[in-house]
């Protein structure tokens, strides 16, 4: 297809260092993005660049009229306002093509840094899903106002929505309203509402995620927060370990002094010294033994514990480290 061809010509020259940065937006929205980098971020001025420089080639190749930025016009117009991703990946499985190996799909670049469409909870929305959640209330406003009563399923057919009845059903109930299949064939003036919902990205199916949680206790503090401090104040109990590779990987926080974070709004200047990382540990155990290290020999001679696998995302993820064998690494030489 043409117009992966053309994205592939972006996407193709992105190294690990950088895809480390870039999960962070193409993965936002997954219960498991975190397994993917854990605390293995580049810094915090240099996650801005990689993923700003990013975006402006994502925005380059598609303003260039070329097949891609019809694709992308095309697959546009058939979203407006919104519909469900499964869909819109069954009716174009191109979308669903890895673009950065091994498995970023393509409706992730071209939704996370391209803008073409935005995707969140499942949903795939043209300009954003707040703009979908917003006409769709106005449409439930309108049935009150209508001269004639109609059904809900005419009203939204009328303004543009092309979904099953199943899938409008999912959309109304995403929007806070509550709705049979029955009912939607029936004229109405008023449907059901559902408790108000939480903002996306505020709240998980099980309430607010922790860091959402150290970010409201930053908020309210006005100052940087040592991990264990934000740990006694938080209602539930969390491991410090993950919790601590959660704040270093997500772009709200940044850490100003060793185990110490602090909103990345306040543009506090980044904690420079030895982040004591196992990334960190590895590249010094490769420097003082004079030749490459396999993973095991590495993660023996680790002082703290981590798993096989999340060593093995933190080392193909960091610039500073290639892997010169299966599962052995050496420290990447200047040339």
């Amino acid at each position: 297809m043409e117009a992966l061809a053309e994205l592939r010509e972006v996407t193709d020259t992105v190294t690990y260092g950088e895809l480390a940065a870039l999960r962070r937006r193409l993965w936002a929205d997954e219960a498991g993005a975190y397994r993917w980098f854990g605390q293995y971020l580049p810094a915090p001025e240099q996650r801005g660049v990689i993923e700003t420089d990013f975006a402006d080639r994502v925005h380059a190749a598609l303003a260039r009229g070329g097949a891609l930025g019809e694709w992308a016009e095309r697959l546009r117009a058939e979203i407006t306002p919104v519909l469900p991703l499964a869909r819109l990946l069954n009716r174009h499985p191109s979308l669903d093509f890895p673009v950065i190996a091994p498995n970023v799909a393509a409706w992730r670049v071209l939704a996370r840094f391209g803008g073409v469409f935005e995707v969140n909870h499942g949903w795939a929305a043209v300009p954003d899903l707040a703009t979908a959640v917003a006409r769709t209330k106005e449409i439930v406003a309108e049935l009150g106002d209508a001269l004639r009563a109609e059904s809900p399923a005419e009203a939204f057919a009328a303004r543009g929505f092309a979904l099953t009845d199943d899938e409008l059903v999912a959309w109304l109930a995403q929007c806070g309203y509550r709705v049979s299949p029955s009912e939607l064939r029936q004229p109405r003036r008023a449907l059901h509402r559902i408790v108000e919902r939480i903002s996306p990205g505020t709240r998980t199916a099980r309430g607010p995620t922790a860091t959402d949680t150290a970010a409201e206790l930053l908020t309210q503090a006005g100052v940087p927060l040592h991990l264990d401090d934000l740990l006694q104040r938080m209602g539930r109990r969390y491991s410090r370990g993950p919790l601590y590779n959660r704040l270093n990987a997500d772009s709200r926080f940044a850490r100003v002094a060793p185990s110490t974070f602090a909103l990345e709004s306040w543009h506090l200047k980044p904690y420079a010294g030895p982040s004591g990382s196992s990334t960190d540990n590895a590249v010094q155990l490769i420097e003082r033994a004079g030749r490459p290290l396999h993973l095991d020999e590495i993660r023996a001679e680790l002082s703290r514990p981590i798993t096989r696998e999340g060593l093995r995302n933190a080392l193909n993820a960091t610039h500073r480290l290639v892997r010169v064998a299966p599962s052995t690494y050496d420290v990447r030489r200047s040339d």
